[in-house]
């Protein structure tokens, strides 16, 4: 959260970061090292982000990925799916009144779904292009109700899609996805780095999760 930080004193590195098409530059980690935790925070929250593509991190996407067919589920802006050149799909829930009043009563930033990311349920996306690969970042499992690890009646049924898939790639935070179910009952294996950049308040704890469906 960035209720606790005062905007009026911290650098404003929007113009830094944005493409005029409103998608991140993919810039490597070394160019986001000289940004404060603070400057980042306040960045993806004015610009409802949570996590940050860098060139390392597409790369070794792109290696996971490797010749297999793949699409982005859950992808908000679009910036991680557009830079790895796949097809970037959202169910676009912040567009519904319900959320967008629950975003504002939180005085949270809604996302600007751009038009090159098509609006479909992820599961949905995964029944549609059938793709052996499925990337996804800072993504909510589904619940029907809640659950101790975050989930939510909004969230994703990622138990499903790995019955359709070969690979699960998430980016996201051992803080807010180590409990994911998933990751108890498919394993897989966790990649961390300083080139996995995000708003988290623990960074050092951001993860590449490779699950196996």
């Amino acid at each position: 959260m960035i209720s606790i930080i005062d905007p009026g004193t911290i650098r404003d590195i929007s113009n830094d970061l944005l493409m005029p098409n409103g998608k991140l530059k993919l810039l490597s980690s070394l160019d986001y090292a000289k940004y404060t935790t603070q400057e980042l925070q306040l960045f993806g929250y004015k610009h409802a982000r949570y996590g940050i593509p860098t060139i390392e991190l597409v790369e070794y996407i792109k290696t996971i990925i490797g010749d297999r067919s793949a699409i982005e589920i859950g992808s908000g802006h679009g910036d991680l799916g557009y830079h790895l050149g796949i097809p970037m799909t959202d169910s676009k829930i912040q567009t519904t009144l319900e959320i967008k009043a629950y975003y504002e009563a939180l005085r949270q930033p809604l996302i600007d779904y751009p038009e090159d990311v098509e609006k479909i349920e992820a599961l949905d996306a995964v029944k549609k292009y059938k793709p052996q690969v499925v990337v996804g970042s800072w993504l909510t499992t589904y619940s029907a109700g809640p659950a101790e690890y975050g989930s939510s009646p909004a969230g994703i049924k990622e138990d499903e899609i790995l019955n359709l898939v070969e690979t699960y790639i998430l980016v996201g935070n051992l803080d807010s996805h180590a409990d994911k179910p998933i990751l108890k009952t498919h394993g897989g294996y966790e990649k961390k780095g300083s080139f996995i950049i995000s708003r988290a308040k623990n960074p050092q704890n951001n993860r590449i999760f490779i699950i196996k469906g």
